[in-house]
């Protein structure tokens, strides 16, 4: 099933060759009811050109809706993967000394689904998947996925200079860290669902926020969760389909279009983020551990790849392509910008999506004051007094407000999100994305870290 669903077809007017693919189709029912259902006489060239639920005839080129996957040797679903291969999602095993406690639903004997244990765990992690190959239970943590940075003393945070920011980050000021881990790409569409494949679908469904945390902003639907008795938006689903949506199938959810597996996973929630963080063994980076790995140990990176202005190669935003237009108009493959990787292999921190933090944000209304950094002397020794291994920012969010509106508000309990992102034409590195946690929108995703302060 097909959660996003697009409003009306797109494509031309059907063609006579449309009209025989009919037929032949038609005649391919009769024969087996196995391959598809036609559903119109859509030509098509990929699944670009047909409805949400639909896909193209590889051969016949017209619009139908595939059968699900099943265990009869043949590849019904058509996504290039025989059935001795196919993955039908997450099972529940019993825990066993040495082995990974869960399990994969797969092809078995006499041509059904069965239970598979994952009883050798892999030597080293997979990165970007969402699984704990490795059955440490903590999905990417080898020394390919994650980057560790020691203890630091002395990160300048904020700016004295207007222009650094939008007005809010004075006093410029610097703080301690413990030592920490970060994600050195932004989760991936692949992750995610693979995640979202875990959960107790009977606790799944798809709707309006229940209780929006912001009433004078305009909510779509959500993948809700009911999570301790509190229905929480984990991802929103976008009007349109296009290559940013996720399906679900009898089996779990995957990426819309195959294609997007790689890219990072967008208009996920800052309740979907955590969440996600947290099955991983981890948790959201705070701002400070961000801007060490963004900035250097002392804050004063310009750009995470060194001093030289962005250009396409190394980052993806909305500003240097052809005809000064935006460098791509949407997100890239995690860890494909390699020149605006910083010294030490952390891909993305600036460009292609905005990055939920784990930080509140606490400014006055007009967005011109940070009450957080204004709350300790901007002195080192004062804020590593009071945060040893790093701040994590207020107990609480603020309102800010939107201007040339009455009573119109941005976010209500603000969060933040930091990175640029490849709609931006503002390059200045300190800009943040405010949001509700329950909100977001095409242009944020996350990364996850780990260690540092406690959460």
């Amino acid at each position: 099933m097909v959660w996003n669903r697009a409003v009306g077809r797109r494509g031309g007017r059907p063609s006579a060759l449309g009209v025989v693919g009919l037929g032949l189709g038609a005649l391919g029912l009769l024969a087996g009811l196995r391959c598809s259902f036609l559903v119109s006489f859509r030509d098509c060239t990929s699944d670009r050109d047909c409805a949400p639920s639909e896909r193209c005839h590889p051969t016949r080129r017209y619009c139908e809706v595939p059968v699900e996957e099943l265990c009869n040797g043949q590849d019904d679903d058509r996504d290039g993967v025989a059935d001795a291969s196919e993955d039908f999602g997450p099972c529940a095993v019993p825990a066993a000394p040495g082995m990974c406690s869960d399990g994969r639903l797969r092809c078995g004997a006499n041509n059904r689904v069965a239970c598979v244990r994952r009883t050798t765990p892999a030597t080293a992690e997979v990165c970007d998947n969402g699984i704990d190959d490795d059955c440490n239970r903590v999905v990417d943590d080898g020394a390919a996925c994650v980057q560790n940075y020691p203890a630091t003393r002395g990160l300048t945070l904020g700016s004295n200079d207007p222009s650094f920011g939008e007005g809010d980050d004075a006093p410029e000021h610097q703080v301690c860290l413990g030592e920490f881990s970060i994600d050195r790409r932004e989760v991936t569409f692949q992750a995610f669902t693979t995640w979202l494949s875990t959960l107790d679908p009977a606790k799944l469904r798809v709707g309006p926020t229940p209780t929006p945390l912001n009433p004078t902003q305009v909510y779509g639907r959500y993948v809700l969760y009911e999570d301790g008795g509190v229905v929480v938006p984990l991802v929103l689903l976008p009007a349109q389909v296009d290559e940013l949506t996720i399906d679900r199938r009898a089996y779990g959810f995957v990426p819309h279009d195959p294609r997007s597996r790689g890219l990072p996973v967008v208009n996920v929630t800052w309740y979907g983020a955590d969440r996600y963080c947290r099955y991983a063994g981890k948790h959201l980076p705070s701002e400070a551990e961000f801007f060490r790995a963004a900035q250097g140990p002392d804050g004063r990176r310009p750009f995470p790849w060194g001093p030289e202005n962005p250009t396409c190669d190394r980052a993806n935003v909305g500003i240097g392509g052809p005809d000064g237009g935006p460098c791509v108009g949407a997100p890239v493959a995690v860890g494909s910008l390699a020149r605006g990787a910083n010294p030490e292999g952390v891909f993305e921190l600036y460009g292609n999506i905005n990055e939920w933090m784990w930080d509140y944000l606490d400014d006055n209304l007009t967005h011109t004051e940070n009450r957080f950094y204004r709350s300790l002397p901007p002195t080192l020794d004062a804020w590593c007094a009071a945060y040893p291994r790093g701040p994590l920012g207020p107990d609480a969010g603020s309102p800010i407000a939107l201007p040339n509106t009455d009573g119109g508000l941005y976010c209500v309990q603000c969060r933040m999100a930091h990175g640029r992102h490849y709609r931006t034409v503002d390059l200045r590195i300190g800009i943040r994305r405010w949001l509700d946690a329950d909100r977001t929108d095409g242009t944020v995703g996350f990364r996850c870290a780990s260690g540092g302060a406690d959460r």
